[in-house]
């Protein structure tokens, strides 16, 4: 394929497949990039700046991701409203990846709410934030509250447009969702590096799924590491070569008996024997 440079149109919705990737960083309260880890949606002080956005589409998955195994995850795609930022490109089409349960939650309920009320989630708005959250440990044996754990989560709310500008990105993001729908769900399904995940569909059983994925891809138990070539004997990666016996444990060697003069000989030491 060639690429020949030219001009963007002012009004062109861009999607890119693999598409322009945000990740969540829940640690550190920020979005930042899939390929520099350097790079985040921050002010001056370094504090994350909450994005929103235009939500497209999302979709569940199930399997390993990065140092989670055997979770479900919400991959999302939508064009970003706020802020303007170079990690936030206009007018083009990105897509994240929701981990956590709290924040998985969050956002399932805000899009219920919308859909049971029939709002279009791609006619508003999408607001995010950063919230700390916390519980207090229990005691298993005796029930009381232990030490206190903070967490944080992402929270979703929705809001009208404010100005023309956006009013205008709605329209033309309903224009080309007509003829492009395509193109936003080959981005959700996309492949991601280092990750290994089966989609579960909407309105389905997933247990079934999640049986067979965890049967195919066990985990790995904590602290045990795959036989490595150094555990091989000698010569076994030689053709028709027979695998050498191990080595007999050496026999301890037999206890004599002291003679007469050897006893006296200790005892005129004075060595108890």
């Amino acid at each position: 394929m060639v690429f020949i440079a030219g001009k963007f149109s002012a009004d062109e919705i861009l999607c890119q497949v693999p598409p322009h990737t945000l990740r969540i960083d829940l640690q550190s309260r920020y979005w930042k990039s899939d390929t520099d880890s350097e790079a985040a949606i921050v002010d001056s002080n370094g504090n994350g700046i909450p994005i929103s956005f235009v939500l497209l589409g999302f979709t569940p998955y199930f399997g390993n991701l990065g140092m989670r195994s055997h979770e479900e995850f919400i991959r999302i795609a939508y064009i970003g409203v706020a802020p303007n930022h170079r990690l936030l490109p206009p007018r083009c089409v990105c897509t994240s990846i929701i981990s956590g349960k709290s924040s998985q939650r969050n956002f399932i309920s805000y899009f219920q709410t919308l859909y049971n009320n029939r709002i279009n989630v791609g006619e508003v708005i999408t607001e995010t934030k950063f919230v700390q959250k916390s519980f207090n440990e229990r005691d298993p044996m005796t029930g009381a509250d232990g030490a206190k754990i903070n967490y944080n989560v992402l929270e979703f709310r929705d809001r009208p447009t404010q100005t023309d500008e956006e009013q205008k990105l709605i329209e033309d993001i309903s224009a080309w969702l007509e003829g492009s729908g395509d193109l936003v769900a080959s981005a959700l399904r996309s492949t991601i590096s280092g990750a290994h995940l089966v989609e579960l569909p909407l309105g389905e059983d997933h247990a079934a799924i999640k049986e067979a994925f965890i049967e195919a891809n066990p985990k790995r138990l904590e602290g045990s590491a795959p036989a490595g070539l150094a555990s091989l004997p000698a010569g076994a990666g030689t053709p028709g070569a027979k695998a050498e016996a191990p080595p007999e444990p050496k026999k301890a060697a037999s206890k004599k008996d002291l003679t007469e003069d050897q006893k006296a000989a200790l005892k005129a030491a004075g060595l108890d024997f």
